[in-house]
């Protein structure tokens, strides 16, 4: 499995909406809950630099899993421009898909595996972030199928889903609703959270 195409046009788009940022904006509240938008930034480019670091075969004892701890950083908009970057050049590398990535929680993954895990964390937190600040975000729908079948995959386990957990509990959605919005209930969010934004 290969999704590197995939994971490089979520980096982008989600990228695009973190560079547009205005620092007032750092601020709102996001459909994650606890999670303000630096938060979620934060959290975005702590698993790039470990993705980076993994992939790239330059990790160490001391590297952060994926989906580890997020240090706040001065800049987090800037960071993660930066960490995009890097990853881009790195993914151009097709030993990174047997690389071994360790995951917070549940023990370690194929690089192919980790890139598919990121995708969807990049694209899921992109539409978060699009909702925090009231834009329309629309991902190609074949990325948003994508992300959708990869994370049905994820196992429903108290390491995966629920408090102290990866993600939050699945919501329930009707089927027939878009590609996205069941995404976003997949992974623990209200596909209809809006919050009001604050003007740039």
């Amino acid at each position: 499995m290969d999704l590197r195409e995939h994971y490089l046009e979520a980096l982008a788009l989600t990228g695009g909406i973190i560079a547009g940022l205005s620092e007032q904006q750092l601020d709102l509240p996001t459909p994650c809950d606890e999670w303000d938008v630096r938060a979620v930034i934060s959290h975005l480019n702590a698993n790039a630099r470990a993705m980076c670091s993994h992939l790239s075969g330059t990790a160490d004892d001391t590297s952060a899993p994926l989906t580890g701890d997020a240090p706040a950083t001065p800049d987090p908009r800037a960071d993660f421009g930066a960490a995009a970057r890097e990853l881009t050049f790195v993914l151009t590398d097709d030993a990174v898909l047997d690389r071994s990535i360790p995951l917070a929680n549940s023990g370690a993954a194929s690089g192919s595996i980790a890139i598919g895990v990121h995708f969807v964390d990049v694209l899921t937190h992109g539409w978060d972030l699009s909702r925090a600040i009231g834009i329309d975000y629309r991902p190609a729908e074949r990325r948003v199928a994508t992300a959708l079948k990869f994370a049905g995959g994820y196992p429903d386990s108290p390491d995966m889903r629920g408090p102290g957990a990866l993600f939050a509990p699945a919501r329930p959605l009707d089927p027939d609703a878009p590609a996205l919005d069941r995404l976003a209930a997949l992974l623990g969010r209200d596909p209809q959270w809006s919050a009001t934004p604050v003007l740039r």
